[in-house]
């Protein structure tokens, strides 16, 4: 079990990345007055190395509102506030099928854990509206050691962000149920919430409710919580999402043309009758015809209520094939839209 289990709330305003044999994202928060570190892992000691990621736009949980009402700086969750803290397996936030493999850095344009998080923390750097809440087990304050990375006095701050149970061998002291690490944003104008969990490819989702050690004869990797969001991306899918205009130019009427750009990559053509797109609230619009072979199709979002709206600050599109699964999932950040008019290809 991890020792002091925290949330620290505040306010983003530095981001540095570490370079050693256990690379971290580094982001310091303020928080009423003290200054502390967020030290969120980007890759596995042991292999598999590269993590498990979940990005979800628009997060909604019942534990937000007591979040939203905690003072900045650090709350102790086991003595104070039990009923906020996060357990993966039992909680209904996340389930193991929300989850992807995420290399911590690989070359090319957001396919990598670093292309996810770090435009996230850079669009919310020395902005007081945006609260960060990162859950894990808290160090400090070391009063005669400056922050490694930096440079504050005491230092401060809160690791072990990502699944707390499950593991085996040298990591399995800190099982434990009820403690789960995760980075959740908070839009305190829109009130919108971006949730971040991550997990070790090696930690078994097949947990004793009391100890949160693996169950005997369980497999690493199966096992699942109780709340699904959505299903995880069906990656031979022969049709993806290649772009989209999210942030069109206005039209004299005051409407907006946004799209949605699909790519069959597939030698055969494809009915797309059944096929939907969405976004992260889960408002479709259905798609028709025939998409032939290594063709491309633009598809006009028709706006309105119920229907599929790409937010300018951030989000999720999502292809559904005919069978419910998701085909395709994309993020994007407020960075990727800045320029009115333009494309983001993903």
């Amino acid at each position: 079990m991890i020792k002091n289990y925290h949330v620290l709330k505040g306010v983003a305003s530095g981001l540095e990345l570490d370079d050693d044999d256990s690379p971290h994202i580094e982001i310091r928060i303020e928080a009423d007055g003290v200054s502390y570190r967020i030290a969120v892992n980007a890759r596995s000691t042991v292999p598999p190395h590269d993590l498990l990621f979940a990005h979800v736009v628009g997060f909604e949980a019942p534990i937000l509102a007591g979040l939203a009402g905690l003072p900045m700086g650090l709350t102790d969750l086991r003595g104070d506030h039990p009923e906020l803290a996060i357990d993966y397996v039992r909680g209904g936030l996340i389930e193991r099928d929300d989850l992807q493999v995420a290399p911590f850095q690989l070359s090319g344009p957001r396919n990598d854990l670093r292309e996810f998080i770090e435009p996230l923390i850079e669009d919310s750097l020395d902005d007081d509206t945006m609260h960060f809440y990162a859950f894990g087990e808290r160090w400090g304050p070391e009063a005669d050691k400056k922050d490694a990375y930096f440079d504050f006095l005491p230092g401060n701050g809160i690791h072990d962000i990502h699944m707390n149970q499950g593991s085996e061998g040298s990591f399995a002291s800190d099982n434990g149920p009820n403690q789960d690490g995760a980075l959740l944003i908070h839009d305190t104008v829109s009130n919108d919430w971006i949730a971040i969990f991550l997990a070790f490819q090696t930690q078994n989702w097949n947990t004793d409710a009391a100890t949160g050690h693996p169950l005997s004869g369980a497999q690493a990797g199966q096992g699942r919580g109780e709340g699904t969001r959505r299903p995880q991306p069906v990656l031979a899918s022969s049709v993806r999402i290649l772009a989209a205009l999210i942030n069109p130019i206005n039209e004299p009427d005051g409407s907006e043309r946004e799209s949605v750009t699909v790519i069959n990559r597939s030698d055969m053509d494809v009915d797309l009758d059944g096929w939907q797109l969405a976004d992260a609230a889960d408002r479709r619009q259905g798609l028709s015809g025939r998409l032939a072979a290594g063709d491309i199709l633009t598809v006009m979002l028709a706006g309105g209520e119920g229907l599929p709206q790409l937010r300018n600050k951030g989000g999720d599109i999502l292809l559904y094939a005919p069978s419910g699964l998701v085909a395709d999932r994309v993020s994007y950040g407020r960075s990727e839209t800045a320029n009115e008019g333009w494309t983001t290809l993903f």
